[in-house]
C-alpha cells in the first residue's frame, strides 16, 4: 500500500509538473524504503521522472545543480539502454531531447524527441 500511494503521488506530482515535489519525494522515499525490488523499480521509474524534472528545473531555475542532476539521469538511462534497448531508447532519447533544449539546441531536440 505503502509502495502504491508513493508511486499515484510521484505520478501526479510529474504529470502536474510540480518537479521540485518529484526531487523531494523520490529523496525522501530511497531513503526510507531500500527494498531490493522496490528499489529496483524505483531506481528504473526515478531515473527517467527525476530527469525530466531536473532538466525543467535547470531550465526555469537556471541553477547549475539541476542540470548537473540531470545530466546523471541521461547517463543512467544511458546505462540502462545497454541492458535493454527495447525497453529504455524511448525514455533515453526524451531525455537526451530535454538536454538539448536546455542548451538551446532545438533542431537536436526535436530530433531526439
Amino acid at each position: 500500500l505503502v509502495w502504491q500511494t508513493f508511486m499515484c503521488r510521484m505520478s501526479s506530482h510529474f504529470w502536474m509538473r510540480e518537479y521540485m515535489d518529484v526531487a523531494k519525494l523520490s529523496e525522501k522515499h530511497s531513503k526510507k524504503h531500500p527494498s531490493s525490488q522496490q528499489k529496483q523499480m524505483f531506481y528504473v521509474f526515478c531515473v527517467f521522472l527525476e530527469g525530466i524534472a531536473h532538466l525543467s528545473l535547470a531550465r526555469d531555475t537556471k541553477q547549475a545543480k539541476w542540470r548537473s542532476m540531470g545530466e546523471k539521469a541521461v547517463t543512467k538511462m544511458s546505462q540502462l539502454l545497454l541492458m535493454s534497448k527495447w525497453n529504455f531508447e524511448n525514455k533515453f532519447k526524451l531525455l537526451q531531447a530535454e538536454l538539448h533544449y536546455l542548451d538551446g539546441d532545438l533542431e537536436s531536440a526535436e530530433v531526439a524527441y
